[in-house]
């Protein structure tokens, strides 16, 4: 097993959540997060919002019902942000939330997401081959980890093949918007770009519909049966639905390939387990999950008073939480700075990356296995796969972590 040190940052607390959100700190920004968990609770924007890194604090505020979803009278994110979003499921609370919900969970139950498995073998498969068309070295995020996720929800949606390389530039441009106002890489053009490409989006999704992709017996058929119903879906709400599920299905998992890969070649150790027992492909992605996690906050709004261990949450605030600084507590997890793939291997791993209670991510069953299957087709298929120094950047996304650019040097591809 590898031993990762992770030092603490120094700092005030509100220092330290400068330091979280500057650009610079994103390829490795789990020193302050460990700080960060530490100094939790705290108040930062004077007062105007409270912070929780610890595990416990974290998974209370998600499970409450008064923590809502409903960003609305945020102080942190930027009206536009929340005015485009407003018919989105994770910006919605019971019972709106759950009627949306109900309407898409049926794509992925577990039994339909195993129907997916062999499609998504196909297209691991064949993206593998593009890495061999690429040469060595190749950037793993362009040609590998980000048109996995894209062509699985695409052919899901009925979206052809030549449009899918578009929607992978609009997810990105959606899920950067998100991040709170005190981001450093947000500015009124990034507010811009995000309405236009929504526009676009919308734009693009009303075309295909009318021109019958939303026939058949698909997911796309089935939301817009649910909207041409009146009283259970409006347009607005199919279409952001629709938004939601591209992005989230698109870019969180792409980070997670993009991580994973990254992770075991930096744990040649961890490697040789997985390639001696591919079977531990499910078990390293739970780790990778915890470890590395493509959401590292998540956002509520207290609509009532949430009672914490030895305090209280009081209603109106807004509450970042720290999932990821939630992922390495050293309550929960036994040296939670050390990767260990085998750690998920006989028991659940209670991290918190796809969120917790009425609001987890209902595509994570499908996320885990597109990238337990990239993992395997990748490292069985790659010979000698090693990271270029130096060619690791990150985007500068906050919410949402991942790698923009990875060279990955190879000797040949089985």
């Amino acid at each position: 097993m590898t031993e990762t040190t992770t030092a603490p940052a120094t700092g005030s607390p509100e220092e330290l959540l400068i330091t979280f959100f500057d650009p610079v700190n994103r390829p490795d920004p789990y020193p302050v997060l460990h700080a960060m968990r530490q100094a939790s609770p705290f108040h930062a924007m004077d007062g105007a919002l409270l912070v929780l890194g610890r595990h416990k604090d974290v998974e209370t505020v998600l499970r409450s019902p008064a923590a809502s979803a409903d960003r609305s009278r945020s102080k942190i994110l930027s009206t536009d942000a929340v005015e485009s979003r407003k018919e989105v499921m994770t910006f919605l609370d019971p019972p709106d939330h759950t009627r949306l919900r109900g309407l898409v969970t049926q794509a992925f139950t577990p039994r339909m997401v195993q129907s997916l498995e062999g499609r998504i073998r196909e297209i691991v498969d064949d993206l593998v081959d593009q890495v061999a068309r690429a040469g060595s070295p190749v950037d793993i995020p362009s040609v590998f980890s980000y048109p996995v996720p894209v062509r699985v929800i695409c052919e899901m949606l009925g979206v052809p093949a030549e449009d899918h390389k578009i929607f992978g530039t609009w997810s990105t441009v959606l899920g950067r918007a998100l991040d709170p106002l005190m981001a450093a890489n947000r500015t009124p053009e990034i507010d811009k770009e995000d309405t236009e490409t929504r526009a676009a989006f919308y734009q693009y999704f009303r075309d295909l519909i009318a021109s019958g992709g939303g026939r058949g017996d698909g997911l796309l058929a089935r939301l817009v049966q649910a909207e041409e119903e009146g009283d259970r879906l409006s347009e607005k709400e199919l279409l952001a639905t629709l938004a939601l599920l591209v992005m989230a299905g698109h870019e969180t998992t792409a980070n997670l390939i993009s991580h994973g890969i990254l992770t075991l070649l930096r744990h040649p150790d961890q490697l040789a387990l997985l390639r001696e027992d591919p079977g531990l492909a499910f078990s390293a992605v739970e780790e990778i999950l915890r470890f590395e996690p493509s959401v590292q906050i998540l956002h509520r709004m207290a609509k009532d008073p949430i009672a914490l261990d030895g305090f209280e949450v009081p209603a109106g605030m807004d509450v970042l939480l720290l999932a990821a600084a939630a992922n390495r507590d050293p309550e929960v997890f036994e040296d939670p700075d050390r990767f260990d793939i085998t750690r998920a291997a006989d028991r659940r791993l209670d991290h918190l990356s796809f969120s917790s209670g009425v609001h987890r991510c209902l595509g994570a069953n499908l996320g885990k296995l597109e990238a337990a299957l990239a993992l395997q087709a990748f490292f069985s298929r790659v010979e000698d796969p090693q990271v270029v120094n130096g060619s690791v950047e990150y985007r500068p996304h906050v919410i949402l972590r991942g790698p923009e650019r990875m060279r990955v040097a190879f000797s040949g591809v089985r």
